[in-house]
C-alpha cells in the first residue's frame, strides 16, 4: 500500500484517526487512535464477497493491496485497487506459491467491495525485473499516477494518467546498495508518501540473515532517491522474555508510510507494517515519530493493530482514511480450511464501532 492522497479532516495524506491525547514526549504516538482494526463482517462487503476478504480469487490471486481515492475528492466514495496477481494461461495450473507476475487493477464503488473484473497494468518483461513485479504503492501527484513495485532487481516506477495504461521507467530507481547495511539485498515492498513540502519518502523492506528490517530514502522528484541514515529505520525488537516474545521479533517488512496530523498541529508520520514474531506468527504493526525529517527513530507500538489471535498471517498492509473511520487492507490467507490456503485481501475498519455506508453493490 500503499497510497497517499487528499484525504480528511485533520489527516495531510492517506492516515488514521488521531494522535494520543499526551503528545508532550511522543510517548504514545502510537496508539488507538491509528487502530486497532477490526475485521470487518458479512453484510459490510458486497458485491458477493465474503467477508473479511475485499478481494480473493483462487485462480490469480491478487494481493498485497495498494489502495487510492478514485477521483481524487475525499468527499466522495470511490477507489482503484492495484493489486500483485498470477494471471493464468490457459491450461496452465494456479500457483499460490508462486511469485507474482502482473500488477491488476480493480474498482471499488463504496471503497471495499472490489469488483470482479480486472485490467492488468503492468507484467514483468524488463530484464532487470527477473520475471516478477508485485507489492505495488501507489500515490496520485497532480495529473499522473505514481506506481511503485517490487522486482528482482529491486524497485521500479511506473506512471500513468488514466489509471490503466502505464509507462515504466527504463531501470529501478531505488536498486541493491552494496557498501551499507543492506548488504547487497535488492530492496522490495516499497511504501511512498508525498510529503508537504512537495519532496517524497520512500520506506521498503530489506531481506537479510537475522530477518527482515525496513530502509528509508528521500527523493525531490519520486524518481532520483537518496538513502538515509546508516542503518534501517525500523529492525526487529529485541526478543526479550522468552515467554512473551515480542510480536516483531522476527523481522519487520511491507511498510505503508501515512501522514498525519496531531490535534496540537504536529506533523506525525505513521508507517504500518508487516511483523513476524519469534514463531512464525504474522500480524500488522504499527510505528510513528513527530515530522518527516528523518532524524528521529520510529516508536512503535506496543501490540498488532490487526491479525492479533489469527492464523491467517496478515501481512503488507494499506490504509484508506474516510472522515470518522479508517480502512485497513492486508494480504493474509483466504481462510482456514485447506481449499483455502491462498492469497487474499482482508478488510478492517476502525474505530471498531464505526457505521460504514451500506455496501454496493449488494
Amino acid at each position: 500500500m500503499r497510497i497517499v492522497a487528499a484525504l480528511a479532516i485533520g489527516i495531510l495524506g492517506a492516515g488514521c484517526a488521531t494522535l494520543a491525547d499526551a503528545e508532550s514526549g511522543g510517548e504514545n504516538l502510537p496508539n488507538a487512535g491509528a487502530g486497532p482494526f477490526r475485521a470487518l463482517e458479512q453484510g459490510e462487503i458486497g458485491a458477493l464477497r465474503v467477508a473479511p476478504n475485499a478481494m480473493a480469487d483462487d485462480e490469480t490471486f491478487p494481493r498485497d493491496p495498494a489502495v487510492i481515492d478514485a477521483d481524487g475528492d475525499p468527499a466522495t466514495l470511490g477507489v482503484t485497487g492495484f493489486f500483485a496477481a498470477n494471471p493464468v494461461a490457459q491450461g496452465d495450473e494456479p500457483d499460490p506459491l508462486a511469485l507474482p507476475s502482473a500488477i491488476v487493477r480493480y474498482g471499488a464503488i463504496d471503497d471495499r467491495s472490489f469488483d470482479r473484473a480486472e485490467i492488468v497494468v503492468l507484467t514483468a518483461e524488463a530484464p532487470w525485473e527477473g520475471g516478477t513485479v508485485g507489492a505495488p504503492s501507489a500515490l496520485r501527484v497532480g495529473s499522473e499516477i505514481l506506481l511503485y513495485y517490487a522486482a528482482k532487481g529491486g524497485i521500479g516506477l511506473a506512471r500513468s494518467a488514466d489509471g490503466a495504461s502505464f509507462t515504466r521507467e527504463a531501470g529501478p530507481v531505488l536498486g541493491p546498495d552494496a557498501g551499507g547495511w543492506e548488504g547487497g539485498a535488492a530492496p522490495s515492498s516499497p511504501g511512498v508518501v508525498r510529503l508537504e513540502d512537495g519532496s517524497f519518502r520512500m520506506f521498503y523492506e530489506v531481506l537479510g540473515s537475522s530477518g527482515s528490517r525496513i530502509g528509508e530514502a528521500r527523493s525531490e522528484d519520486g524518481v532520483t532517491w537518496i538513502r538515509t541514515g546508516d542503518g534501517p529505520v525500523l529492525a526487529p525488537s529485541a526478543q526479550g522474555d522468552p515467554a512473551e516474545p515480542p510480536y516483531d521479533g522476527a523481522g519487520v517488512g511491507a511498510p505503508y508510510p501515512v501522514l498525519a496530523r496531531s490535534a496540537e498541529g504536529r506533523e506525525i508520520l505513521r508507517v504500518y507494517y508487516s511483523a513476524r514474531d519469534s514463531e512464525g506468527n504474522r500480524t500488522i504493526g504499527l510505528a510513528a515519530r513527530f515530522g518527516h525529517d528523518g532524524m528521529g527513530p520510529l516508536e512503535r507500538a506496543v501490540s498488532p493493530v490487526f491479525g492479533s489471535g489469527s492464523s491467517l498471517g496478515a501481512r503488507e498492509p494499506c490504509v484508506l482514511v474516510r472522515g470518522a473511520y479508517a480502512l485497513l487492507f492486508a494480504t493474509q490467507r483466504a481462510g482456514r480450511t485447506s481449499s483455502a490456503d491462498y492469497p487474499a485481501v482482508a478488510a478492517g475498519v476502525a474505530p471498531a464501532d464505526a457505521a460504514l455506508p451500506p455496501p454496493e453493490p449488494l
